[in-house]
């Protein structure tokens, strides 16, 4: 059973006219809720030939290398929410190059969009989230320590856009 998130009275689950998805509506107030996906935000930090990771200190992955990234909060553009995620988790902080793509994981309602970054600072170091912080030069990226799949989708894609010189924007829908 669900209750109203606005006034506790209880929901049904059924279609709403005009829309495709069953809703939660509440039967005393008619308020629909709506579930939508969790937005993560990131960046992919370069400096010279070398990627800036980050090795985990809580879960999921704890010990295993990733990006900086989490959670966009409200009133938070995604450039505002990566770079804070940057600060927060390796002390990072760097110039946007470009948006560098996209990852949907709808199974878990997830959907992440990384920047590419130029590293501005020398001050970088493991935070709270974070054990380890390490600039990697692209042959001897750690790819049996890479903590998500997302990560290694990126990484991945740097690491043959650098050597073709290309620059794309890359999205995946992970099922």
């Amino acid at each position: 059973m669900i209750y109203c998130e606005k006034c506790g009275s209880i929901t049904e689950n059924i279609n709403v006219e005009g829309d495709s998805i069953r809703r939660d509506v509440c039967k005393s107030c008619s308020f629909i809720r709506y579930i939508n996906p969790k937005i993560i935000v990131g960046v992919l930090p370069v400096k010279d030939e070398s990627i800036l990771l980050c090795k985990r200190d809580i879960e999921p992955s704890k010990g295993k290398w990733t990006i900086p990234s989490g959670f966009m909060e409200m009133n938070e553009s995604l450039e505002d929410g990566a770079r804070r995620e940057s600060i927060e988790e390796a002390n990072c902080k760097f110039d946007i190059i470009r948006l560098y793509g996209t990852y949907s994981i709808p199974v878990i309602g997830q959907v992440l969009f990384v920047f590419l970054g130029k590293i501005i600072n020398n001050d970088y170091r493991a935070m709270d989230e974070t054990s380890e912080v390490r600039l990697f030069p692209i042959s001897k990226i750690p790819w049996d320590q890479i903590a998500f799949p997302s990560v290694k989708f990126f990484l991945s894609n740097y690491v043959n856009d650098n050597s073709n010189g290309k620059k794309f924007l890359f999205h995946s829908n992970f099922s």
